[in-house]
């Protein structure tokens, strides 16, 4: 099962890399482009994602660390798509109606060392008749949580011209986090990697 769901995320991981590639090609000396060269020649070295959870781990490191989570009863199985699951913490006064649970697993290359980190958020109490709850208006608290997670660059907006989409993406030296299209009304999709592997 979990080779499964290492293998589905790697593809689409690669597809989503590519089309983000084509689709920025033809503009030469963009604001994303010039982001990319100024954070990457700075050596800033950002390797922390979250729950202990770096760049550089191996999947033995990944599971291990997820299965003492697991025992601790900090996150649990997320099912077939995404392998763990996490319920954001709360703060006393907080809305119940907007909890929210992110779904994550570790990006691995050839050689089983993490090099990206795929995550879904979705709101626990998510209905289709809910617009409240509907995955347009997550996007601004899950760009609220990052930003709070990994201070310093905001998002820049980048237009998707191979699919009339917009991305928004963040870059800190190597770090780079980009919030995908909303292709569903439930989740918003996030993507963490590291340049330093991405570019080569």
């Amino acid at each position: 099962m979990k080779k499964q769901v290492f293998r589905l995320l790697k593809i689409s991981f690669n597809i989503f890399i590519s089309i983000l590639f084509i689709s920025l090609a033809g503009c030469s000396e963009s604001k994303y482009a010039k982001l990319i060269k100024t954070e990457t020649a700075k050596g800033i070295v950002h390797d922390s994602l979250f729950l202990g959870l770096k760049f550089g781990q191996t999947n033995q490191e990944f599971f291990a660390i997820c299965l003492k989570l697991n025992q601790d009863k900090i996150v649990t199985n997320g099912g077939v798509k995404m392998s763990v699951k996490y319920l954001l913490p709360t703060k006393k006064g907080d809305d119940p109606r907007y909890a929210t649970t992110m779904h994550f697993y570790g990006i691995f290359n050839k050689e089983k060392v993490m090099t990206g980190m795929d995550i879904q958020f979705s709101y626990n109490a998510w209905s289709l008749w809910n617009k409240s709850l509907q995955s347009d208006n997550l996007i601004h608290a899950v760009k609220d949580t990052l930003r709070s997670w990994y201070p310093g660059n905001d998002f820049l907006k980048v237009e998707m011209k191979k699919n009339n989409g917009n991305i928004f993406v963040k870059i800190d030296g190597n770090r780079r986090i980009i919030i995908k299209p909303l292709d569903d009304n439930e989740t918003v999709k996030v993507l963490i990697d590291d340049l330093r592997t991405t570019l080569d």
